[in-house]
């Protein structure tokens, strides 16, 4: 494996290997056969920097600020903290969540309907039978991808947002300790 320069492969990832976390299969094979260094890892996108992260931040808990100073509130970090994530991975996480929620009470139905199908007594129609176990595979599928996208995009914000805070935090108690 080549030093690893340009860009991110997840930013030039297509549909598929987003979906099946393919991008980063020859940083796991390179790294299976030996140690990973510094050179092979992939440059950070932009949206997990932590001079944007804190920047942002610190914008927003400034803004939060004089809302509430105008209000005559508290300020509140967590407000500050939600606006820095854009709203898309909010509602991205939300739909997987829900998708994967259907995906969790269907497969138990259409496992009901195709025992129902192959118990009765009367002639088995296999086409019928057939589709259940494909609907079964399918559901399965679809809810194993619903959760492990879930779950990965929302490290993903825990990790933007815990950088965040803990730069502005070490920010701020850069500023006091020199005072």
């Amino acid at each position: 494996m080549e030093d690893s320069t340009g860009q991110n492969p997840r930013e030039t990832a297509g549909f598929f290997s987003l979906l099946t976390f393919s991008w980063i299969s020859n940083v796991l094979k390179f790294g299976n056969k030996e140690p990973l260094e510094e050179k092979h890892l992939f440059p950070i996108e932009t949206s997990f920097q932590a001079e944007k992260l804190v920047g942002d931040l610190e914008r927003e808990w400034l803004a939060e600020e004089r809302a509430c100073e105008q209000k005559k509130t508290k300020p509140r970090l967590w407000k500050a903290m939600i606006t820095i994530i854009p709203y898309r991975d909010y509602f991205i996480v939300v739909l997987l969540r829900l998708f994967y929620s259907v995906t969790f009470n269907l497969l138990p139905l259409i496992l009901w309907f195709f025992l129902k199908s192959i118990s009765s007594v009367s002639e088995i129609s296999y086409a019928v039978t057939l589709s259940y176990v494909i609907g079964m595979s399918v559901v399965s599928i679809a809810r194993s991808v619903c959760s492990s996208q879930a779950a990965f995009k929302m490290d993903m914000v825990a990790i933007r947002m815990k950088v965040a805070v803990v730069g502005f935090v070490y920010k701020k108690a850069r500023i006091f300790s020199r005072s």
